[in-house]
């Protein structure tokens, strides 16, 4: 009998730096299992039996949030303004059981018919295809997201299994989404410092606007112990990687990253905000390289970009710039001491980023 995935709405704990925190998950585990996700660790500590969402509690959860005239959580009072969702945090929505439960297919239904804002984000765009007109039907409301690493065919040899779908026919079919007028971007995350190269990285880029496709994302690895283990297990120098995913190494790469992308031409997400250029700014609403509907605006991503557009300091008054009512009296704390600079043991500040 098939377990139910009881809480897949969830929003990330750092929600004060990513502007599509609220996530919903169509199934627990990911079949792609690849080696770089340090999701997957989840997995190996709550269980690795499949869990599949059930759309209709989905919905009756919605239209339950969207009757709350005065929500307490933070998820409900995204809910209630109809933030948009990001479907592929934790497992990718069109692995191949999707071909079989359609679980995602409804969940989509049901978002757009409610009119809530969705990035769809994977790496099975040949499962996707079949759902082309429920895409093209979502209108302003949806967004696609492939995922296609800067190691591009290696990486899908070595980290996916060639599980996933081919990285030439990935580009082909987004490309067609775009020409068709279908909303899409390409998330490019993880790049691994030690073992992705710059030249990988700017000939990816030309890739992209090869196809017509104008936006990437990039981050540098996150780390946990079962991430480490399984790159080390497959060959990977696992020292000098750890040693240049730290800020200090890795901040002098992202810089390159970001000034690469900026003379290739191509549109850079960046979350990490620290680590790039003093004056570079990303020009989209979110970290991803693309303007959402209806995204988080009370995050380190809106401010930076307000403080270096308006060339001065905001102060606080940013904070009433960009507050939407969604959070706690602890976050407004939070957020006072990143705006002014104050030391915080949980968050970068303006300070920390030279601004």
């Amino acid at each position: 009998m098939e377990r139910i995935y009881k809480n897949p709405i969830a929003m990330r704990k750092d929600h004060l730096t990513c502007p599509l925190a609220l996530a919903l998950e169509s199934y627990w585990a990911c079949e792609a299992d690849c080696f770089h996700c340090m999701g997957r660790r989840l997995n190996k500590v709550w269980g690795e039996e499949q869990r599949i969402t059930d759309p209709e509690a989905v919905k009756k959860t919605l239209l339950n949030a969207l009757k709350n005239e005065n929500p307490k959580s933070i998820i409900a009072q995204a809910l209630h303004q109809k933030k948009a969702f990001f479907l592929g945090r934790k497992a990718d929505p069109y692995q191949p059981i999707e071909n079989e439960k359609k679980v995602t297919q409804q969940l989509l239904k049901i978002l757009i018919e409610l009119k809530y804002p969705i990035v769809v984000c994977s790496r099975y765009q040949a499962n996707m295809e079949r759902d082309t007109d429920l895409f093209w039907s979502g209108g302003k409301y949806l967004h696609l997201l492939t995922e296609i690493t800067p190691g591009a065919e290696a990486d899908w040899e070595l980290f996916e299994r060639k599980r996933t779908t081919p990285v030439k026919r990935r580009l082909e079919i987004t490309s067609h989404w775009q020409k068709i007028g279908i909303k899409v971007g390409v998330r490019g995350e993880p790049y691994i410092p030690g073992y992705h190269t710059l030249h990988q990285f700017r000939d990816m880029l030309k890739r992209l606007k090869s196809y017509g496709l104008k936006s990437y994302n990039t981050y540098n690895l996150h780390i946990n112990e079962y991430t480490i283990k399984r790159l080390h297990n497959i060959g990977l120098d696992i020292e000098k990687i750890w040693t240049l995913n730290q800020d200090k190494h890795w901040s002098e790469t992202q810089k390159k990253l970001c000034r690469i992308a900026d003379d290739v031409g191509v549109t850079l997400g960046c979350p990490d905000f620290v680590n790039v250029p003093i004056n570079w700014m990303s020009i989209t609403n979110t970290c991803c390289g693309i303007n959402v509907s209806n995204a988080l605006t009370f995050n380190t991503h809106i401010w930076r970009g307000l403080q270096l557009q308006k060339k001065k300091r905001f102060g606080t008054n940013i904070l009433f710039l960009t507050w939407e009512g969604i959070g706690s009296d602890e976050d407004i704390k939070q957020a006072t001491k990143i705006v002014l600079g104050k030391p915080s043991k949980d968050y970068y500040t303006f300070k920390d980023a030279g601004i």
